[in-house]
């Protein structure tokens, strides 16, 4: 097996690398309040664990995984814990053959190693369509797989794609191949100290587009240009999707609430930028001029509008700031 395969960074290769690295830029200096992060993270840990489950054949949909059955959740809570574990590791770290076993063996919940037989991958018809090595070649193939992922690289994205391309090929365990070469991905990124910020569940993308998924992995060795094409677009799209969750909740933790004739008082300010208090008392003429004033001071005090001199003349300005 020739690891990697001859393959050419195109123009369509590099295009979407510089799309994925410009959200991946963004992630890093977003200044996102910790709660929120939190939030998405946690999200985003359990749609790559159930859309990764899913992928295998896994029934559980996101709205029935508080009620599903316990042996289908549990497998999803098996790939968390791998998730988790390997999101523990220090970044940098050179991806090791024991790592690979450590996460296969969170993934199945028992103590696991290469498989002893030889194995076979089989369509949906039950025919053969993919002879994987012998056993007595796994360990060889596993660790110039390694020797690969250790080098040097401008485009870590890249490293981590082909790992799993291999990795699936040399289809080291009779279980569990596909949950752990996914991981495998997240594990090259985080060695190339290639992060994001938030995990990046493309494995939904995956799972949306199975068929796809499976035939770019089976022509992987011959068209891997198209193989990558396609993984790269998996990632592009949920990192779109993880920068749109991020922008809702910016907008939502940023929302102004204030009691009904305040909030009108700040759309008017809003809309004409300033006004004096005789242009607002015209527009109340029910309030009395004390309460009005009592409402420009609270919204003076939440730095909404800004008081502009201190007699009966004065100006009140919208905040640019809060618009």
């Amino acid at each position: 097996m020739l690891i990697p395969p001859n393959f050419s960074i195109t123009s369509k290769i590099l295009f979407l690398i510089s799309k994925i690295d410009a959200l991946r830029l963004y992630f890093s200096s977003f200044n996102l309040p910790k709660e929120i992060k939190n939030k998405i993270q946690r999200a985003s840990y359990l749609k790559s664990s159930l859309y990764s489950a899913r992928i295998e054949g896994n029934p559980l949909a996101p709205e029935e995984f508080d009620t599903g059955e316990s042996n289908h959740k549990q497998e999803i809570f098996n790939i968390l814990s791998a998730i988790k574990h390997l999101e523990s590791q220090p970044s940098g770290r050179s991806v090791a053959r024991q790592l690979i076993l450590n996460l296969h063996q969170k993934i199945l919940n028992q103590k696991t190693g290469f498989r002893q037989d030889m194995s076979a991958i089989y369509n949906q018809a039950g025919e053969v369509v993919y002879l994987p090595p012998p056993p007595s070649q796994i360990i060889s193939l596993i660790d110039r797989l390694i020797i690969y992922i250790d080098q040097p690289t401008d485009f870590p994205l890249i490293s981590g794609l082909i790992a799993h391309l291999i990795f699936e090929k040399i289809h080291p365990f009779l279980d569990g191949n596909g949950r752990t070469g996914r991981l495998l991905i997240n594990a090259v990124l985080k060695a190339k100290n290639y992060d994001f910020g938030l995990i990046v569940p493309y494995e939904e993308y995956l799972d949306n587009h199975k068929s796809d998924y499976y035939h770019y992995l089976d022509v992987g060795l011959k068209q891997t240009e198209d193989y990558l094409l396609f993984m790269l677009e998996a990632i592009y799209n949920q990192a779109e999707k993880i920068k749109q969750e991020i922008a809702n909740e910016h907008e939502s933790n940023n929302k102004i609430y204030l009691p009904p004739r305040q909030n009108e008082i700040y759309l008017i300010i809003k809309e004409h930028k300033i006004i004096s208090f005789n242009f607002l008392k015209r527009r109340f003429l029910k309030i009395p001029p004390r309460t009005l004033h009592y409402d420009l001071k609270k919204l003076v005090e939440k730095n909404l509008i800004v008081k502009i001199g201190k007699t009966r003349g004065c100006f009140y300005q919208f905040l640019i700031l809060y618009k």
